[in-house]
């Protein structure tokens, strides 16, 4: 018999054993796993050994398996199915081992000789319907075994899924007080590293805006009730009417109104709606989301545009950059004959150069790494510059509006002695962390800096009474019920998509 190679080269299957015979020789603690294991297959049991342990003994009286009391004979094989060589001697193992290849039946040894076997078990733990298989091909069980027990507490915490969503936003906290709790840059990847290793956590994704930072997660009942999300997303120092924790039907109410953009600072933008979609991309790639996180986005985007169909007669919906050019214009800025720096060259940014260009007379376009393509009916009215290059055109500009995702301050006091001393300038600072240093404002009567607080403050003043629009969408809401059952069903009965 030829020695074969100690690696890991096999595949895993499942075997059939439903009223087929197998043999186990041996009758001590490691044949009794065995013997157990082909119980639950449903197989019939036939144990060869001169002695039994106590365990083993008891299923003997039972009648649940058969026993020959001897030592393992070459015909004892006859008819079986599969073989386990697992008598405390090793001499034996190997001649049950070389019987069964004589015969072209499957044998495992669990001792030394398990390399020359046809098959080794892995650790297995099963939950419902449910088999769980680790296996290190027979070279490391302890910890084949380790890993086995940890992923069946997980298994333990399948049985439901439910709708969590944890987070703050522009109507709980000020801008100054809701930055340190803002994910960007490297405290984004380290958020979601830590939700990561948090047990019945199945699946969640990180909507993080300028407006609001919240984790929108697909939970079991345990960690539904024992609040882990919080504590990750350090709001254990907030009071309770500083954040929302909303569970079930009202995390389903609150994901159709995000989505909607009723809950943004300028309700029924639609700005939202790609965010919302961009981090659940973004959640996919890392490995946060599948497709339960999928199956509520989804349903959410749905219910939102019956919201939107219905409340939007009801008052003007503006993006964060009208606001903030409306915002310019009722602060008595001649725009026709300013010029505007804009810092930033994503999504907003974009709308704020393309909404200005009418309105003012130039555009100074500071972008980071990607340089924005300028259409050639663009030309002359718009000059690119980098961050880097930003000090030396401040001068120049009467009015600033950031709309980055920076992690910190773009302008800072250092920038004080580059602004323009003889006229006043306007920093509107639309970022979150905010990208303007709010002691700029001090420094000078001449420059002004408002942030998202101030602009929403403004705009509350004219809003139509959000409190009817909020019972409409309500309403709407209310109206896909069955949604909302039909997912929570199939996540509760383990039937989600797959």
């Amino acid at each position: 018999m030829s020695k074969r190679e100690n690696k890991y080269n096999g595949i895993h299957i499942n075997l059939f054993l439903s009223g087929r015979p197998c043999l186990v020789v041996g009758g001590g603690r490691v044949a009794l796993r065995k013997i157990e294991l082909l119980l639950e297959a449903g197989a019939e049991v036939a144990v060869v050994s001169p002695e039994t342990c106590a365990e083993v003994g008891e299923m003997i009286e039972q009648g649940r398996v058969t026993h020959t009391v001897r030592p393992f004979e070459e015909h004892d094989i006859e008819g079986a199915t599969l073989v386990y060589a697992a008598a405390n001697n090793r001499a034996v193992n190997r001649t049950v081992l070389k019987a069964c290849r004589e015969k072209n039946i499957l044998c495992c040894c669990v001792d030394g000789n398990w390399a020359q076997s046809d098959f080794t078990t892995p650790a297995i733990t099963r939950h419902n319907q449910l088999t769980l298989s680790v296996s290190s091909g027979g070279n490391d069980c302890r910890q084949s075994k380790m890993v086995k027990n940890s992923l069946a507490r997980h298994l333990k915490m399948m049985d439901a899924a439910n709708l969590v969503i944890v987070g703050t936003d522009h109507n709980r906290l000020t801008v100054e007080e809701r930055e340190p709790f803002h994910l960007t840059g490297h405290r984004f990847e380290r958020g979601g590293f830590m939700i990561m290793q948090l047990w019945g956590i199945h699946e969640f994704m990180i909507l993080n805006t300028c407006n609001r930072v919240e984790v929108i997660a697909v939970v079991s009942n345990e960690t539904e009730r024992n609040g882990i999300l919080r504590h990750v997303m350090g709001f254990t120092s907030l009071k309770e009417d500083k954040y929302y924790l909303k569970t079930g039907k009202a995390a389903f109410e609150h994901l159709c109104l995000v989505t909607a953009g009723m809950l943004s600072q300028t309700p029924g933008e639609n700005h939202i709606t790609a965010q919302i979609k961009e981090a659940l991309e973004t959640a996919k790639q890392r490995g946060w989301a599948g497709n339960m996180t999928q199956e509520w986005i989804s349903s959410a985007l749905h219910v939102s545009k019956d919201i939107k169909n219905q409340v939007a007669p009801l008052f003007r919906g503006y993006e964060i950059e009208d606001l903030a050019l409306r915002y310019l214009e009722a602060s008595g800025k001649e725009l026709t004959s300013s010029t505007v720096m804009i810092l930033g060259a994503g999504m907003i940014g974009q709308g704020l150069v393309k909404d200005s260009l009418p309105k003012v007379e130039k555009i100074i376009w500071c972008y980071h790494v990607n340089k924005p393509e300028i259409p050639a009916e663009w030309n002359g009215k718009i000059d690119l510059c980098t961050f880097n290059d930003m000090k030396e055109r401040i001068t120049d500009a009467d009015i600033i509006i950031s709309a980055t995702e920076a992690p910190g301050h773009l302008l800072h006091r250092a920038h004080a002695p580059f602004f323009n001393q003889e006229r006043p300038v306007m920093l509107l600072d639309l970022g979150m962390p905010r990208n303007i240093d709010p002691e700029l404002d001090e420094l000078s009567a001449d420059i002004t800096v408002v942030d998202l607080d101030g602009l929403k403050y403004w705009y509350r003043r004219e809003l139509t009474d959000m409190n009817d629009i909020l019972t409409r969408c309500r309403a709407v809401i209310a109206d896909h019920q069955d949604l909302y059952e039909k997912i929570t069903q199939s996540f509760q009965s383990g039937n989600a998509p797959e």
